[in-house]
């Protein structure tokens, strides 16, 4: 059944959401208008839309974004950036490669970059992000009352989300296994040198040279990465063409528009209150790590 729509393009999102943003800023870098819903997440809020049985029928798992085309759901940041740029291809950038080599590596950092339940957190660079995200979690779940926690999480759909959010708000993230954590910043570390040989085989300026689905992958990623306080190993020797594919993925005006523009107080605030100004105490271990792949 067709889902409510009045729009071409409708999209259910969350401000500071990871796959929420990769799906703004495919939208923008191809100059395409959307019907903005604002989904608030149980996680952040618990004042949240993301359990309500209206979201519940748009999205079966309670999780963004989804996008309605035309009344026909699309789930998952890249299938929905893929999916735009497959229904409007001349408009504004072509996010998917024409050649076929480039087109193979497109689809490696199609799968690489995903966030996918299927997969165990950490194994992937795309599952290892989030897993550097959990002390953020956990702050904004700790100030919410545990009776609302339980409650929301008493009627989430997933249970592998449900366990999770419960475990954070009972014992924080310094729970985390040890072998996840482990997992986590070498699938990071491997990713991190992956993207610099790209960089390295192409001249840049982009990914695969030109700008592509891959490019908005990293912008979400990298501004997570200075979230969490290790935007500094973006600097690092061992992957010296990051540093400046960095600031080329900043200049773009989508960056603005569809990433900091989105900027949340209360995430802001749970940054500021676990690190500061400081960077991670797990930089320098990503540090050492880089220099083994």
């Amino acid at each position: 059944m067709a889902i409510p729509w009045q729009q071409e393009f409708e999209l259910y999102h969350c401000n500071e959401s990871l796959c929420s943003q990769k799906a703004r800023l495919g939208f923008l870098e191809k100059g395409l208008a959307f019907k903005s819903h604002h989904i608030m997440l149980c996680d952040m809020n618990a004042d949240c839309q993301n359990l309500s049985p209206e979201h519940l029928a748009i999205n079966s798992k309670g999780q963004v974004p989804t996008l309605v085309h035309n009344g026909e759901p699309v789930y998952d940041a890249h299938r929905i950036v893929k999916h735009i740029d497959d229904a409007h291809p001349k408009s504004g950038e072509r996010l998917w490669p024409t050649e076929a080599p480039r087109q193979a590596l497109a689809d490696q950092w199609f799968q690489l970059g995903m966030l996918d339940d299927s997969r165990r957190l950490g194994t992937t660079f795309g599952t290892a992000i989030p897993v550097l995200t959990l002390p953020i979690l956990a702050k904004l779940l700790e100030r919410q009352p545990m009776a609302t926690v339980a409650a929301n999480m008493a009627r989430h759909p997933v249970p592998m989300r449900r366990e999770l959010f419960m475990r954070l708000r009972e014992k924080g993230a310094s729970e985390l296994p040890p072998e996840v954590l482990e997992g986590a910043l070498d699938s990071l570390c491997q990713g991190l040198a992956t993207a610099n040989g790209n960089l390295a085989e192409f001249g840049g300026p982009w990914l695969l040279g030109d700008f592509s689905l891959a490019d908005i992958t990293m912008m979400a990623c990298f501004h997570r990465l200075q979230d969490v306080g290790l935007e500094a190993a973006l600097q690092d020797p061992a992957v010296p063409h990051l540093s400046g594919y960095w600031e080329r993925l900043q200049s773009r005006p989508s960056y603005a528009e569809g990433v900091t523009k989105w900027h949340d107080p209360g995430w802001r605030s749970a940054i500021e209150e676990i690190w500061g100004i400081v960077p991670s105490p797990l930089l320098d271990d990503v540090r050492r790590r880089l220099r083994t792949h």
